[in-house]
């Protein structure tokens, strides 16, 4: 891992700011969503912990003593494609990419695993969070 390439500290860093300046977190309603969620890129997973749709801390390498109630994995080129400022069909969303790997079995792909209710709970501002993630890593684009 770089130190300003995808999942760096410097990375996480700006996709907090954006994801607490996002005025659609608020608006939308999604200044409820309080459940913590990991991101799983490659080998390295890192716990988002959410408080009122903002990102209080991104922890890198959470323990057994850290809770989320979901997450979402894949291998490092399937989320290079979807941090895109225009990504490939299937990689462009999380429904999508969930779709492909859990119901067609396809590789490449992202997965949500977890707490299946509170997924869906949560669904759309879990997806705001993480379209934000292609907003922090186009500098501000999309």
């Amino acid at each position: 891992m770089n130190d300003t390439g995808l999942a760096s500290h410097e990375w996480w860093e700006r996709y907090k700011e954006i994801v607490n300046d996002d005025r659609e977190m608020e608006v939308r309603g999604h200044d409820k969503f309080d459940d913590n969620f990991y991101v799983e890129i490659g080998d390295d997973r890192f716990l988002v912990e959410m408080d009122g749709g903002k990102v209080r801390e991104v922890v890198p390498n959470p323990t057994l003593n850290d809770r989320w109630a979901f997450g979402v994995e894949g291998d490092r080129e399937a989320w290079e494609e979807f941090v895109q400022e225009t990504p490939p069909p299937f990689n462009h969303e999380i429904i999508a990419s969930h779709y492909r790997t859990a119901v067609r079995n396809e590789e490449g792909h992202l997965k949500m695993t977890g707490d299946n209710k509170r997924i869906f709970q949560n669904l759309r501002p879990f997806q705001r969070a993480l379209d934000l993630m292609r907003v922090a890593h186009n500098d501000g684009g999309s």
